[in-house]
């Protein structure tokens, strides 16, 4: 059961504002986090920015109370990640959680060699003892939780309708899962109506299915309309046991 705590919030940091992106343009967006009764629990923001011909590094920073943490944490996760013309691939990711001192409770390291289709992760917490590292061979294209919004956005540019990926998780663990395009509605976002693609991403866990009953689907939101910017998320906010959040976009 341990091994499949891995919906963390892969649609609550994942996508940026505005275009798919401008060689040496910077795009930022800062995002809530509430429980079901309103409450906030944690705010971030998070910048992309252009560091090379198709490479590209996203940084999400955040602060507030967090499943599985005890008390106010703070988090800094840096991605690089490769644009092409139809996809988005991930480079690296680096993310280092701290607790109310400052301390490091947890840090995370992820590799992909994007020509042989493999990853090497890490997952490290100190005060625990716990260090883990995993390869990872891959089949189809992989994601981050960092990354997936971005996918998400070509997958809706491209007019796909549903699609099998593998995501790499924080444990670290490789995942089977599937992205689909639910449909068309009108959502309430800031005061305002706006027109969004509501996205469902399913996990494929074969003979291990029965285990849905358990850990739902996560819902997402993006803008109907081209650069299909990410608006919102609905769904745990980390493992089975976490709290069920919604996350929304702030300032659009």
């Amino acid at each position: 059961m341990k091994r499949l705590l891995f919906f963390i919030m892969i649609f609550s940091s994942l996508a940026c504002r505005g275009a798919l992106f401008a060689d040496e343009e910077v795009v930022s967006m800062n995002y809530v986090c509430r429980d079901l009764k309103g409450a906030v629990r944690w705010r971030a923001n998070s910048e992309i920015k252009n560091i090379s011909p198709g490479i590209y590094i996203m940084t999400e920073k955040a602060q507030g109370v967090y499943s599985s943490f005890k008390g106010q944490v703070s988090w800094v996760a840096e991605m690089k990640f490769e644009r092409t013309e139809d996809n988005i691939r991930p480079i690296s990711l680096d993310k280092r959680v701290f607790d109310a001192g400052g301390n490091v409770i947890r840090h995370e390291r992820q590799e992909f060699d994007l020509a042989a289709n493999t990853g090497i992760c890490t997952h490290k917490e100190p005060a625990r003892n716990i260090s883990r590292t995993r390869k990872f061979k891959f089949n189809r294209d992989v994601v981050t939780r960092l990354s997936l919004g971005l996918y998400a956005q070509k997958f809706l540019e491209s007019g796909k309708t549903s699609e099998r990926l593998q995501m790499v998780s924080e444990e670290p663990q490789l995942y089977n899962i599937e992205l689909k395009r639910m449909g068309r509605e009108t959502i309430g976002l800031n005061g305002r109506k706006v027109a969004a693609y509501r996205l469902c991403v399913d996990p494929r866990l074969g003979v291990l299915n029965f285990v849905k009953v358990f850990l739902p689907r996560s819902y997402a939101w993006h803008s109907a309309v081209p650069e299909y910017e990410w608006l919102g998320y609905a769904g745990l906010e980390g493992g089975i046991n976490s709290e069920k959040v919604e996350v929304l976009i702030e300032g659009l």
